[in-house]
């Protein structure tokens, strides 16, 4: 899998794919690295917004990207797999970008982002909110009135795209 997050080409992303496995481990970092050698594709920018985490454990894979997962696992690849990582919450922004239809879900997936106190998720909302202003801000709107208040009040205000829910610092 840390080949797939290293390659430098689709062509050599593509050979790592069917290596990497079917998992929803695998399906990220592919996905995510595919968008990111072509960051202006749609269908990757899609395939990206596609794996938004729908269940507690597909968000602990999201968290998790620089843990050891084997007892053999190298300090070069687990380095490039945290990398990835750490990288998903700005690249999860660029692709909403692209596709700002699916503004809802990238909105709805803050409260649970934020919950790791790396997270940066919020932070990077602010790119979405200043260039997409309207859809930001109605995506916002469109949450259950219990959910908007918490968000507006703790993750972020869109209100001069404010950050509230800012990382640990390292």
């Amino acid at each position: 899998m840390a080949q797939t997050a290293r390659s430098k080409s689709a062509a050599t992303l593509a050979s790592w794919k069917v290596q990497a496995g079917d998992g929803y481990r695998a399906k990220v970092v592919f996905a995510f690295r595919s968008f990111e050698l072509r960051p202006a594709d749609i269908r990757s920018a899609t395939a990206v917004l596609d794996l938004i985490p729908r269940t507690e454990e597909e968000d602990s894979v999201w968290h998790t990207f620089g843990d050891l997962l084997c007892g053999s696992e190298a300090k070069e690849d687990m380095v490039a797999l945290a990398e990835l990582g750490a990288r998903l919450p700005s690249d999860l922004a660029r692709a909403v970008l692209l596709l700002p239809d699916r503004m809802r879900q990238y909105v709805a997936y803050a409260r649970v982002s934020v919950q790791d106190p790396d997270s940066d998720y919020a932070v990077q909302m602010r790119r979405v909110c200043r260039t997409r202003k309207q859809q930001f801000t109605r995506a916002v709107n469109n949450l259950r009135q219990d959910e908007k208040s918490w968000f507006v009040q703790n993750i972020f205000n869109p209100d001069g795209c404010r950050v509230l829910a800012l990382p640990e610092a390292e």
